[in-house]
């Protein structure tokens, strides 16, 4: 009994390692049919071939520079094409603009015979696949776009000549110093700074062009030209060899004329008006009952255009625009003509006499010459008005004749009482004043426009390599 069951586990062994090897074979060939049948269904394109010839050579690595001879630096061609300018914000000084950023070079070891690979010319490869250039931009204000090349926005062409092209968008806001002197006729610059990162030239060199896709405009802007300036910056204590390294870099210069249009007519025009308006208060009569309120009224018109002119500038410790000057300026003479004013009205309602007019050379100038001058009835014609209205409202014909120039002032004086007398000196010297301090501030504010548009004159044209002007 023991031996047959001996001789059935024998049995069932062998059995055992037959069907597992049955097994094994069957998968086996199931698995190279399979493979064989993948292999007919999905044969390898050229480009997977150029690929796999390029990319899997035993000798090269993605983190070794493109050069065969490694003394020998990399000469990058940069293109920078602005598309748009999406916004610039004076007040923070920042420009954000949209552009598309391409960069060439050439590895001698990415090159094949395109008659062996069915005439491919040209394949799609991945950023991380070969050696690219590590560059950022120091002077953008988001921390994600310092490198601005990163395998989820770049892509690769590359020729069989070794040529390859890395391609990019850009949207990136970047710092941009604002000259506001000038506002709102100036032209501003901003510059793009392109740095190679961590290589020096001895292993990288960059050259820059620059375009426009089509001119860069919004609501108050217009681009009017893009300069680029290839440059070399020093370096101190660049590495524990290089006390001082020479880096290169690419600095892009775009300059911005802004559309003074808005500005002017909502600034400059009704301004200018504002303050014309205040010094006609002086033509109106001391007795008007509105004069001091139409002063008022524009004082706190000139305030408003203040405000919105600190609105839109930024705060600087430079020079102040011209534009805040002028209209700092017409608050100031629109704000004196109040107290002037004021004096003028107290002068027309004194009650007593006006000392100054004591004297007799100062009389006669207040009260005979200056009226004629201004085209102001005098003392003596506003006396002999008076007593020929007195005249005919009584009706006697002892009065003088209003047309007899042979009777005198002073006996025109004593058919008139003090206290008339002292009203109509006094109406006399503030219509004078009335109209030689309107004069003035009117000579004063022709000074102002004529000091402005010298100013404004004075902003010359930019030279034509503006990225050479503005170099840091």
């Amino acid at each position: 009994m023991l031996h047959a069951i001996i001789n059935i586990e024998a049995y069932f062994s062998v059995a055992m390692k037959y069907f597992l090897c049955y097994l094994l074979c069957a998968v086996a060939i199931i698995f190279v049919l399979n493979q064989d049948v993948a292999e007919a269904r999905y044969p390898m394109s050229n480009e997977a071939l150029i690929r796999d010839y390029l990319l899997n050579q035993a000798n090269f690595s993605a983190r070794e520079r493109p050069v065969l001879d490694s003394d020998d630096p990399v000469h990058v061609i940069m293109t920078m094409e602005f598309y748009a300018m999406l916004d610039l914000n004076e007040r923070d000084q920042v420009i954000t603009t949209s552009s598309w950023l391409t960069m060439r070079w050439t590895d001698g070891r990415l090159s094949w015979n395109a008659s062996e690979f069915g005439g491919e010319d040209i394949v799609i490869i991945f950023m991380d696949e070969i050696w690219t250039p590590k560059v950022f931009i120091p002077n953008v204000l988001d921390s994600d776009s310092l490198s601005i090349i990163s395998p989820e926005r770049g892509s690769i062409l590359l020729t069989s000549d070794g040529s390859v092209s890395l391609g990019t968008p850009l949207v990136v806001a970047t710092q941009c110093p604002i000259n506001i002197y000038y506002f709102p006729f100036d032209t501003q610059v901003c510059q793009f700074l392109i740095f190679a990162q961590n290589q020096h030239t001895e292993k990288l060199i960059y050259n820059s062009k620059t375009s426009f896709y089509r001119t860069l405009q919004s609501t108050d802007w217009t681009s009017s030209k893009i300069t680029n300036h290839n440059h070399t910056f020093q370096i101190p204590d660049f590495a524990t060899n290089l006390p001082v390294a020479n880096v290169s870099a690419s600095i892009v210069c775009i300059m911005l004329d802004r559309n003074p249009t808005y500005y002017i007519r909502t600034l400059m025009v009704p301004s200018t008006l504002l303050c014309i308006m205040a010094f006609m208060t002086f033509v109106a009569p001391p007795d008007s009952g509105e004069r001091i309120f139409l002063s008022v009224s524009m004082v706190l018109g000139l305030t408003v255009f203040q405000l919105l002119v600190a609105d839109i500038l930024p705060a600087t410790n430079e020079r102040s625009p011209i534009l805040s000057a002028y209209l700092t300026t017409t608050f100031v003479l629109a704000g004196a003509t109040v107290p002037f004013s004021l004096v003028n009205i107290n002068i027309a309602y004194g009650d007593s006499a006006i000392l100054a007019l004591k004297y007799r050379w100062l009389r006669k100038l207040c009260l005979d010459y200056l009226p004629r001058l201004t085209a102001v009835p005098s003392y003596s014609e506003r006396i002999r008005t008076l007593h020929d209205e007195t005249a005919q409202t009584n009706l006697t014909e002892s009065s003088p004749n209003r047309n007899d120039q042979g009777v005198s002032l002073a006996s025109l004086e004593k058919l008139v009482s003090r206290s008339e007398k002292t009203r109509i000196e006094a109406r006399t010297v503030a219509l004078v004043m009335d109209r030689l301090i309107g004069t003035m501030f009117i000579i004063a504010f022709m000074v102002l426009c004529i000091k402005t548009f010298i100013d404004f004159s004075g902003n010359k044209e930019l030279p034509s390599d503006i990225c050479e002007a503005y170099l840091l």
